[in-house]
């Protein structure tokens, strides 16, 4: 997709903006690929992720704050997903040079188990535990160099609290990356005003139109810097 913009638009700046497990893959494509990485990329900002997957999905597993029913949901509209392209995703031959047992996936009532029958075969890996260690965003922050901001809030009904201290600390030891965590805001909500009814617009919106111009605006200065 990135390199599909760059192509129409060479010239053109680009932030990239990841929303939960999104917020995950941003992280995790600007810290691994440093050197692959477009020069049109001038920063990044993570929204409300976990960091961890293999931690973070033990707390998922749990019904506290409803979590189990949110992980019904999205184990739910993921096989959706594979189910509405059963004919590339799920083919004769997908399911013989990946050993996918199509009644495992349909049967799946979590992201472990949906996961287990069908993503970690389709990309090779040899158990659940190295597909998410080698997923999660943590083990990447290192590799970051452009300017990144991740937010979370504390009553995320999804991201337990025990996952935020390695992100708190990384961003306090490192100029480039900054962290916002707020108090209220739940999970990708961060609804504000209203006495009936919320704000069409959010807080989230607001910050991020502020967020994206300091980005083009520290870049520019840096550019003007270098000149």
């Amino acid at each position: 997709m990135i390199l599909s913009v760059i192509r129409r638009y060479p010239s053109t700046k680009l932030i990239c903006v990841g929303y939960s497990m999104g917020g995950n893959i941003v992280t995790k494509y600007l810290g691994e690929y440093q050197s692959k990485k477009s020069i049109n990329i001038i920063g990044g900002v993570s929204i409300c992720q976990g960091y961890d997957i293999i931690r973070g999905t033990k707390w998922l597993l749990q019904w506290q704050n409803f979590r189990r029913i949110y992980l019904y949901a999205m184990t739910e509209a993921m096989k959706a997903i594979i189910l509405k392209h059963r004919n590339k995703l799920m083919s004769e031959n997908a399911k013989l040079m990946y050993n996918i047992c199509e009644k495992d996936v349909i049967s799946a009532a979590t992201l472990p188990e949906l996961d287990e029958a069908y993503t970690r075969k389709v990309y090779n890996y040899k158990s659940l535990p190295e597909m998410y260690h080698r997923s999660s965003s943590i083990n990447y922050l290192k590799g970051i160099t452009d300017p990144m901001i991740f937010i979370n809030t504390c009553d995320d009904p999804l991201i337990h609290e025990s996952l935020l201290p390695p992100i708190r600390e990384f961003a306090s030891t490192h100029d480039k990356v900054a962290y916002i965590e707020v108090t209220h805001g739940g999970h990708l909500g961060f609804y504000e005003g209203g006495i009936f009814y919320p704000n069409t617009t959010t807080w989230l919106d607001n910050t991020l139109i502020e967020l994206i111009e300091s980005f083009s605006a520290l870049h520019s200065k840096d550019k003007a810097s270098i000149c």
